[in-house]
């Protein structure tokens, strides 16, 4: 198939973002792999084995026989939740940090233009300002979350483009909150739609790989509850599991590119001559 320079700066429709979101993933997908598995995988691995652990923690100790037991067992594992939470979001700032690093070098330099190695040396400052951009992100989020659901999922997408914003415009935190806000509430609607559609993909990504590890959790869990003796799984059930966390975190690279051409359709459309 022949290849061709995906141009951002444009204004598109809700189906060409998508469309130009897929192509430009098609495209790129080799060095946008390569680049994932060269700087974020050794972490996803990491994440991986660290969500197996807790999971399997759990999963011993459930003894449908003493449900008593079941709990004060799994109870002391509770304050490690916080801590897995802060390393996931530390995962997912850094994949920001190094996807939309590429995705920058892309735009400012055009396609076939620039080396991994020409742009490696921002990965890590990039991932900085996704880290702290994924903060407020949480933070405002889950605040508004607690007045009201609907006040949550306004403030998660009017802060969506944020992250790409901070990375590509580095202007600090403040500015990408502020230039969010404006464009997203230009087309909050088509946004929201973006975002959503963006996740359910991912969540399909997840699902499909996870099919296996379903049905094995359920049979096994059935037959534990019908026997009453703890949960056993198999080793190659954890490491099924580990495989699909990698894959499901690096699938979130397809909500990241809508949000990316989201912000060049909305920029352009405010400042038209910078198309």
């Amino acid at each position: 198939m022949e290849q061709k320079e995906i141009r951002f700066r444009k204004q598109r429709d809700l189906g060409q973002v998508m469309s130009d979101s897929f192509d430009f993933l098609r495209q790129e997908y080799k060095p946008i792999l390569r680049m994932i598995g060269i700087y974020v995988l050794p972490f996803l691995v990491l994440y991986a084995g660290v969500q197996v652990y807790l999971q399997k923690n759990v999963l011993v100790n459930i003894d449908f026989s003493d449900p008593e037991a079941m709990m004060a067992s799994i109870k002391p594992l509770e304050g490690n939740l916080f801590i897995f939470l802060l390393f996931g979001l530390f995962i997912q700032s850094l994949l920001v940090g190094t996807y939309f690093s590429y995705l920058e070098a892309y735009v400012k330099f055009g396609k076939g233009n620039f080396q991994l190695s020409d742009i490696s040396s921002r990965f890590f400052s990039n991932s900085l300002m996704a880290l702290g951009a994924g903060l407020i992100f949480t933070f405002t989020s889950l605040f508004g979350a607690m007045l009201c659901f609907l006040p949550g999922i306004y403030i998660a997408n009017t802060l969506s483009l944020m992250f790409f914003i901070v990375i590509f415009e580095k202007q600090g935190i403040g500015n990408a909150v502020g230039k969010s806000w404006k464009l997203v509430n230009t087309q909050w609607w088509n946004t929201l739609a973006l975002n959503i559609l963006g996740l359910i993909l991912w969540y399909a990504v997840g699902l499909v790989f996870s099919i296996p590890s379903i049905i094995i959790g359920f049979t096994g869990g059935l037959n534990a509850a019908l026997t009453e003796s703890p949960v056993d799984y198999p080793q190659w059930y954890w490491v099924l599991a580990g495989i699909t966390s990698i894959i499901s975190t690096v699938a979130l690279i397809i909500p990241y590119t809508f949000q990316a051409f989201q912000y060049f359709n909305l920029e352009i459309r405010e400042n038209p001559g910078e198309e």
